[in-house]
C-alpha cells in the first residue's frame, strides 16, 4: 500500500513536469514592465515573424550592420517584444532577457559599432545609454529602452524606469484596457493607440461634421499586420464608446454598401489605379455638404448643371480609373450607376447657359455623349449608357465605355472587391513603368534594389469594409506566404 502511495507521488510529479514543459510559456509575462497609462502599444511577435518570413540567421545577418549577431544578444527572440509610449509622451522598447550574462557581452562586443557607454549597476539593474539620447536598463528577466532624453534628464528617466521594473501585473499595462484592446486583434505584429496622438486624424472627423468637443483620449486606433498566401494585409481602424462619434460611423456606414462589381470590367490594362464604391445618392449628397470644401465645389458645379440632383439619383456602383501613356496625358474615367436619368431633363438649359456665358462649354456631340470645354485643364467627356452615367477625359476612352468593351485586369481581386465598401486599387506594373521613366538608369544600387522590392507586387490596395475600418493590402506574385516572398 505504501508503496503504491509512492508511486502515485512520483506520476503525479512527473505530470506536473511535463505539463510545465509542454505548456505554451506566456509570451506576455515581461509585459507587466509597461505602465498602465500607456497612450500606445505595439506587440510584435519576433518568433512567429521569423519562422513566416523564412529568415534564416544568414539573411537575418546580411540585414544587420557587419559582425553584429543578434542570435548572441542574450535576448530572448521566443516572447513578444513591445513598444509603447508612456502617459508623459517617452517611447519605451521592451524586451525579454534569455541570457543576462550574453546580452552584456554582446553590449560590450559592439559598445563602438551600437554606441553603448560602460554597463553600471544600480539598485539591482543593469544600465547603459543607447547613442547618448536612448536610456537602457535591464535585469535577468527584461530589458527596457526608453528615450530620447537629454543627458541631463537621464537620471530623472532611470528613477521612471525603476518604478516601472518594480512594479507587479496589477499596476500595469496587462490590466488595462489598451492591452485588452490589443488581444482582440490578430496578427503577427499589432498595436493599439489613443487618437489623441493623431490630431491630423481626429481634425479630419471634424472636417466630416463631427462636434469638435468629441473627447478623442476615449478613442482607440488599432492596427495589426497579418501575413497570408499572396498577400500581407496592415489592418487598421478606429473603436470608441462615445456615442457622437458612434452615429455619425454609423451614418457613413449606412451610406456606403458592398460593391456590386460592375465596373471592374471596363478598366483598360495599363490603368495606373482603380476606386470603386457603392452608395445610396441622398445619404451622399448629405454627408457632401456637410464638409466646407465640398460644399463650395457643388455650388460652383452646379452653375453647369445640376450636379447635386445627378448625386442625389445615385443608386449603386461608382468607379474611378486612370489610365498612362507616357506619350500623353493620363485618360481619366468614372462611372456611376444611377437609379434615373431625370437630372437630365434640364440638359438644354445647360447648353444654352454655357453659350450665354461664353466662359465654358457644353454641347451635345451625339445623342446620349455630350462635351464639357474650358472647365478644366482638359475636355470632359459626359455620356450615358443605359442607367450609368459615364464621364471621361477622352473621346476614344468614352467610346470604348459606351460600347462596353470589357477587360480582365481586375479579375483577380473580384473576391476582395466585392468584399468591400471602399475599394482603391494600384497597379504596380504601370507603377513601375512611370517610375523607371521618371529616373532613368542611374547605375545607383539603391534604386535597383527599391525597384526590385516593388517588382514583387503585383497590387497595392486600400479597402474598407465598413467606415471604422480600413485595410492597406499588398498583393504579391504568387500565392504562397506573403512574407515569405517578400524576404526571399
Amino acid at each position: 500500500m505504501k508503496k503504491q502511495w509512492i508511486i502515485g507521488i512520483v506520476a503525479c510529479v512527473i505530470v506536473v513536469l511535463a505539463v510545465w514543459l509542454l505548456w505554451p510559456k506566456n509570451q506576455a509575462s515581461h509585459a507587466r514592465v509597461i505602465p498602465a497609462d500607456a497612450t500606445a502599444l505595439l506587440e510584435f511577435d519576433v518568433n512567429e515573424f521569423v519562422q513566416e518570413s523564412g529568415l534564416t540567421e544568414e539573411k537575418m545577418r546580411e540585414m544587420l550592420p557587419e559582425g553584429v549577431d543578434l542570435s548572441a544578444s542574450g535576448i530572448d527572440m521566443k516572447k513578444n517584444a513591445y513598444v509603447f509610449v508612456d502617459a508623459s509622451g517617452m517611447n519605451g522598447l521592451l524586451l525579454a532577457v534569455d541570457d543576462v550574462d550574453q546580452l552584456k557581452e554582446f553590449m560590450v562586443k559592439n559598445a563602438e559599432q551600437m554606441q553603448f557607454a560602460p554597463i553600471e549597476e544600480q539598485q539591482g539593474y543593469n544600465w547603459t545609454s543607447l547613442g547618448n539620447s536612448l536610456v537602457v536598463g535591464f535585469d535577468s528577466e527584461v530589458l527596457l529602452v526608453m528615450g530620447p532624453s537629454i543627458a541631463s534628464a537621464q537620471a530623472e528617466l532611470r528613477q521612471h524606469m525603476l518604478g516601472y521594473f518594480k512594479q507587479d501585473k496589477d499596476e500595469s499595462v496587462l490590466k488595462a484596457p489598451i492591452y485588452k484592446t490589443l488581444q482582440k486583434q490578430d496578427g503577427l505584429l499589432k498595436a493599439v493607440a489613443s487618437l489623441e496622438l493623431f490630431p491630423e486624424y481626429y481634425k479630419m472627423l471634424e472636417n466630416m461634421g463631427l462636434p469638435e468637443h468629441v473627447d478623442f483620449s476615449k478613442m482607440q486606433m488599432f492596427m495589426s499586420l497579418v501575413s497570408e498566401n499572396g498577400k500581407i494585409v496592415l489592418q487598421s481602424g478606429v473603436q470608441t464608446d462615445d456615442k457622437t462619434l458612434a452615429q455619425k460611423m454609423k451614418a457613413i456606414d449606412d451610406m456606403i454598401r458592398p460593391i456590386d462589381g460592375d465596373f471592374v470590367s471596363s478598366v483598360v490594362p495599363n490603368a495606373l489605379f482603380w476606386l470603386g464604391a457603392n452608395v445610396e445618392g441622398e445619404k451622399l449628397m448629405k454627408i457632401m455638404s456637410e464638409i466646407p470644401a465640398l460644399r463650395l465645389y457643388l455650388m460652383a458645379m452646379n452653375n453647369v448643371m445640376d450636379v447635386e440632383k445627378m448625386i442625389k439619383q445615385i443608386d449603386g456602383d461608382i468607379s474611378m480609373s486612370a489610365a498612362m501613356n507616357m506619350k500623353e496625358a493620363p485618360v481619366l474615367q468614372m462611372q456611376m450607376h444611377m437609379e434615373g436619368l431625370s437630372f437630365m431633363d434640364d440638359v438644354d438649359y445647360w447648353i444654352s447657359s454655357a453659350k450665354r456665358s461664353g466662359n465654358y462649354q457644353f454641347e451635345r456631340i451625339d445623342e446620349d455623349l455630350y462635351r464639357i470645354g474650358n472647365l478644366a485643364p482638359m475636355d470632359i467627356y459626359f455620356g450615358l449608357k443605359d442607367k450609368n452615367v459615364l464621364l471621361s477625359s477622352n473621346r476614344a476612352a468614352m467610346d470604348r465605355l459606351q460600347k462596353g468593351e470589357d477587360n480582365d485586369l481586375l479579375e483577380p481581386y473580384v473576391s476582395d472587391i466585392k468584399d468591400s465598401k471602399f475599394y482603391a486599387w494600384t497597379n504596380m506594373a504601370t507603377f513601375l513603368v512611370m517610375l523607371q521613366a521618371e529616373l532613368g538608369t542611374t547605375g545607383n544600387p539603391y534604386q535597383a534594389q527599391f525597384e526590385k522590392m516593388l517588382g514583387k507586387f503585383n497590387a497595392i490596395a486600400l479597402r474598407s469594409k465598413n467606415a471604422t475600418s480600413i485595410d492597406l493590402i499588398f498583393y504579391l506574385k504568387e500565392n504562397k506566404s506573403g512574407l515569405k516572398q517578400l524576404f526571399e
